[in-house]
């Protein structure tokens, strides 16, 4: 998707109005990335999406955590069902992302890398990351900005979810990353609710507070910044492991720096391109610069070889093969800058092709 084609989906403050508005703008969309995320489900796991997600959704219980935690996301994925026109329980699977790739034993650590930068020397706090995803995901990308009594949140996501990554107006913002290496729980609470229950909370302390106390059903990464510095946690379902943040800055990308909470048989170390990832990271943060805007965009367009951050697709949008649904690309990049003002740069693709669009949030 090219930055001036994302839609942007106002969605107003009662949880399953909110999730109608979603359901309702980007029916066509969902309708149409369920048929690519079925087709890629049964390539993935070598088994029809209607015998999968069954088994998937009878083996696992990720509604007792969500109800427990931030019962409203479950009236917003129930607005986003009635708006769309799908099952309920087809609109909840969709949530289950990072839940659905460990549960299928999908191959891969995640491609996302991520940064958070504390603010310095008139600098506002930095906080950003590219989303990389199967490419089944390209052309559902979208924008919502969610309603609050007298602020206002946008959040980054793939059509009929309730979030990937996002920024309020209080001056928070949350990216993140997968560490599949890391232990998971069939009955904690999914990524996508935890990062959504993050967000809602006044600052970064309440914020990693929220993530360190709830049950976890992935492993994640979470940068997590406001207007007075950044924190970064890897959660598990055995905790949150608190990482150091040193110079002010912290880079990530998918595996665990800190967390020794590892799933049965996993590498630690992660795949080479992570590692090349995070390597490309620190080269361009490694001199002792003042970080700006323009410095960050560069960083997560870098496209090194055997890590590149900036994932660009291989051949035409219009003619993707089955096999080419499942290769990952970057599927947005976002910045947030957290200072005086709170503004979200986003870029609707790989950095390192797609253009730029700068949005500032309205304060209460």
């Amino acid at each position: 998707m090219h930055t001036k084609d994302l839609p942007i989906v106002d969605c107003p403050r009662a949880p399953l109005a909110r999730g109608r508005a979603h359901g309702e703008a980007l029916r066509g969309v969902i309708t149409e990335k369920i048929e690519r995320w079925q087709a890629a489900i049964g390539k993935s796991y070598g088994q029809p999406a209607g015998t999968f997600l069954p088994a998937f959704l009878s083996a696992t219980d990720f509604r007792a955590a969500t109800a427990e935690f931030i019962p409203d996301l479950l009236e917003e994925v129930q607005g986003i069902a009635e708006g769309a026109g799908i099952a309920e329980e087809t609109a909840f699977a969709l949530q289950l992302m990072d839940e659905e790739w460990w549960f299928g034993r999908a191959k891969g650590d995640g491609h996302c890398s991520s940064l958070a930068i504390a603010p310095s020397d008139g600098q506002p706090t930095l906080v950003g990351q590219t989303m990389d995803l199967p490419r089944w995901h390209d052309q559902a990308q979208a924008l919502l900005r969610l309603e609050g009594d007298d602020d206002e949140t946008l959040v980054y996501t793939s059509a009929g979810m309730v979030g990937l990554m996002g920024v309020s107006s209080r001056g928070l913002g949350i990216c993140v990353n997968t560490l599949s290496q890391l232990a998971t729980s069939r009955r904690g609470l999914p990524v996508a609710f935890a990062m959504r229950g993050a967000l809602a909370q006044a600052n970064a302390e309440a914020a990693a507070t929220f993530l360190s106390r709830v049950r976890h059903a992935s492993g994640q990464n979470y940068q997590i910044g406001d207007r007075q510095g950044v924190r970064t946690l890897e959660c598990s379902a055995g905790g949150a492991a608190v990482l150091t943040v040193e110079n002010g800055r912290s880079l990530h990308t998918n595996h665990p720096l800190a967390s020794t909470d590892a799933a049965p048989g996993a590498k630690m170390e992660g795949s080479s391109n992570s590692r090349n990832r995070l390597r490309s990271l620190h080269t361009d943060f490694a001199r002792n610069k003042p970080v700006d805007l323009d410095r960050i965009k560069a960083a997560l367009s870098a496209c090194r070889k055997g890590g590149a951050v900036s994932i660009v697709p291989k051949g035409p949008a219009n003619a993707r093969t089955k096999l080419g649904l499942m290769k990952s690309m970057t599927v947005g990049a976002v910045i947030y800058e957290i200072g005086k003002a709170v503004s979200l740069s986003v870029a609707a693709g790989p950095p390192s092709v797609e253009g730029w669009k700068k949005i500032t949030l309205r304060q209460g």
